[in-house]
């Protein structure tokens, strides 16, 4: 599908990369943490997981991107390679399990996909699962900006509602970020909850929906 590459996603045959994703939040994580903290200067292990928390949003994005049009990536961890770019680290995934989108795949994508990178990657850099959620969230906020669907607005009110977080969460997770306003008004003053981190970076100042900015 066209667009993809916008959220660093590139389907392939043939993935290519460093490692894959499987080993990146499982035997490898030290590793990726300690390669992030030497190429971005990242002077702790929470700001660099953080650092790829932020791309890895970008590929949640992109899975609810394909969503909003009737596709999934419904692929194992292993199937999928980080690559470094210019731009920092991006995914390459392997185009044989592009499948069309079935009705529970929104939670599939959210409860199988993104929950475990984010628990895996908040053990291994110590660092608060909120800042990674919402490093996730910020990109989702974005893309439903520029997707007006009618299954993307469909997925937007699962997204609100309380029960499609249940039995794992009593309120909706995606309410919770958008912190009393409606995703119009966020898309168009947005405005995070937590401190991403990237300020911690060498020569980088606060975002500026950086909470901490004034």
């Amino acid at each position: 599908m066209e667009g993809l590459d916008r959220f660093q996603l590139f389907l392939t045959e043939e993935p290519d990369g460093f490692m894959s994703l499987a080993e990146a939040i499982g035997s490898r994580s030290q590793e990726l943490i300690d390669d992030l903290k030497h190429t971005t200067g990242a002077p702790t292990s929470a700001v660099a997981s953080s650092v790829f928390m932020r791309r890895f949003g970008l590929f949640i994005a992109g899975q609810l991107y394909l969503l909003a049009h009737g596709q999934i990536w419904d692929g194992p961890p292993g199937a999928v390679r980080l690559k470094q770019t210019a731009h920092g680290i991006a995914f390459s995934a392997d185009s044989r399990f592009i499948r069309k989108r079935k009705e529970e795949d929104l939670a599939l994508v959210l409860k199988q996909q993104a929950a475990p990178v984010v628990e895996s990657v908040r053990k291994a850099g110590h660092v608060s699962k909120l800042i990674l959620w919402e490093n996730i969230w910020g990109y989702v906020i974005w893309m439903y900006g520029m997707t007006d669907t009618e299954q993307a607005q469909a997925d937007v009110q699962q997204l609100l509602d309380d029960d499609f977080w249940k039995p794992d969460m009593k309120k909706s997770h995606f309410r919770q970020f958008l912190n009393g306003k409606t995703l119009a008004e966020s898309q168009q003053d947005y405005k995070r909850l937590t401190c991403c981190l990237y300020k911690e970076l060498p020569d980088t100042d606060k975002c500026p929906y950086c909470p901490l900015a004034k």
